[in-house]
């Protein structure tokens, strides 16, 4: 940790509420820092987090007090009733895979809670030393995790940030989820969510639907998502692929090693579908748990049962099939021109095209593969109605963060743009660039403002995420990183490259 860090810390041997003594610095991140504290009252160890905003929050070195700017004072006060909301949701959840929170105080200028102390470190850390852990590892780890995952369901509640990073590891080598703060939970009136401010999210871990930051789209299928995401961390040692990856790419993003099962493979690519809402991903812990035929939580037994609707779950190669249909992977597009369905299948270096030019609601059929692919006329014919199809001229659509623009470029087979199109905002602005299933986003891309500032860089859920931002009036310029389409980090600079 930096010298500058060690600043906004406090220092060990600190007694915080007349109580709590710290003894180490466990972690310092972008809302706070993370001690180990003897309880002066019961003689007991435990982890206590501090609230602190970097860059907000301020702590001489003379003293333990956290001081803030008035400027400041509302978006600290409106985070620090975040924190101790997150607090008071950790400790109704009683669950010996979730960490729990004994108390909540505030002193020195701040807020703290105390929660049990998770001496195992982190799953992260665990790959980081010793690399990726066996399939039967994982697997071990699996049953308590779900089970923890599905308490926090049950209360309507997702965890929103699952990830190797979060999940330690207690003193029986079981598997314990942390960290809370970006967890959303469902009210009771009206289904309404308990808390206004947006979500955050790890790349990598998070689907479509939380980087779009569409609350209504959110369910356990999301945290789901992260799940498969995390699986694939652990038994890779790599960094799960980001959703353009798996866009572009399709299967071919996903770099499993020889020796991990078909199940497990099948398990991953089935919790790492794009498509939100359950439809595509997973609906809940059951539909993994009955999948993996884990049975209860306490236990690794079980058999693959019926739903209570009567439903059975798909088995392994409906699942595989599932995934390979899927329209975001490239292994198959469905068409939908009207209500003719114009099927495409690749496989290998094999194109199977419809025998006419009439769209047909049913894929080809296997047994006229030979003469299909050595027809070139159909095949050319056949490339030419999807090009079509696939294409949008002048289209109008509407993006919560844009407002209405006319698009013209190609679009997916839900009629959406997708792919390297342009946009035309009604009132004036102009983007250029990457589409993913209806949202502006990907590298490459240039946008104009009306007022004639530039921006050109990455574009992520029709907002700014990285690149350089230039002022027309005077060729001053950001570059850096964004937060919700604003500058967040790096610097200005006016327009000879001199830093302001």
């Amino acid at each position: 940790m930096g010298i500058e860090n060690e600043r906004q810390l406090l220092p060990i041997g600190t007694v915080v509420a007349g109580r709590y003594r710290v003894d180490q610095t466990l972690s310092s991140g972008g809302f706070g820092n993370t001690y180990v504290v003897f309880d002066l009252r019961f003689e007991e160890r435990w982890a206590m987090k501090e609230f602190f905003m970097k860059g907000v929050s301020e702590r001489d070195g003379n003293t333990t007090s956290v001081s803030v700017s008035a400027a400041s004072k509302p978006q600290f006060e409106a985070q620090r009733a975040k924190f101790n909301k997150e607090a008071k949701r950790l400790r109704k959840l009683r669950h010996p895979g979730i960490v729990h929170v004994e108390d909540l105080c505030d002193d020195n200028g701040t807020s703290y809670y105390v929660m049990d102390y998770i001496g195992g470190g982190s799953l992260s850390e665990l790959v980081k030393r010793h690399g990726p852990l066996s399939e039967e590892r994982v697997r071990q780890l699996l049953p308590d995790l779900l089970g923890a995952l599905e308490h926090v369901h049950a209360q309507q509640m997702w965890h929103l940030d699952i990830k190797p990073g979060n999940i330690m590891l207690n003193d029986n080598n079981r598997p314990v989820l942390i960290d809370f703060g970006a967890s959303k939970q469902l009210g009771g009136a009206g289904g309404a969510y308990s808390t206004s401010v947006g979500m955050t999210y790890t790349e990598g871990y998070a689907p479509t639907e939380q980087i779009e930051q569409n609350i209504d789209r959110i369910g356990p299928w999301t945290d789901l998502y992260a799940v498969g995401a995390t699986l694939y961390n652990l038994l890779t040692g790599k960094k799960p692929p980001l959703l353009s990856d798996i866009q572009v790419a399709g299967l071919e993003a996903f770099d499993f090693p020889k020796n991990i099962s078909e199940q497990m493979r099948t398990l991953i690519l089935w919790l790492m579908r794009m498509n939100p809402n359950g439809r595509f991903r997973p609906k809940s812990v059951a539909e993994v748990r009955e999948f993996l035929s884990l049975g209860s939580t306490e236990t690794a037994g079980g058999s693959n049962k019926n739903d209570d609707d009567g439903t059975r779950l798909p088995e392994k190669e409906v699942v595989k099939k599932a995934i390979t249909d899927d329209d975001n992977s490239n292994s198959k597009w469905k068409i939908v021109a009207g209500t003719a369905v114009v099927a495409i299948v690749a496989v290998s270096a094999v194109v199977l095209w419809p025998k006419s030019d009439s769209a047909s609601e049913s894929p080809v059929d296997p047994q006229d593969e030979e003469t299909l692919a050595a027809d070139s006329d159909s095949i050319n014919k056949g490339k030419e109605k999807i090009v079509e199809a696939l294409t949008a001229t002048n289209k109008k659509f509407t993006s919560s963060v844009v407002g209405n623009y006319t698009y013209t470029g190609p679009i997916d087979s839900e009629g959406k743009p997708h792919g390297n199109g342009e946009a035309t905002c009604e009132d004036g602005k102009y983007y250029k660039g990457p589409f993913v299933h209806g949202a502006m986003e990907g590298t490459g891309a240039y946008f104009r403002m009306k007022n004639g500032d530039v921006f050109e860089g990455e574009f992520s859920a029709d907002r700014f995420y990285k690149g350089r931002y230039t002022v027309k009036a005077n060729g001053s310029y950001y570059e850096g990183t964004f937060t919700n389409g604003q500058p967040d980090q790096d610097n200005w600079y006016d327009k000879n490259g001199n830093r302001l």
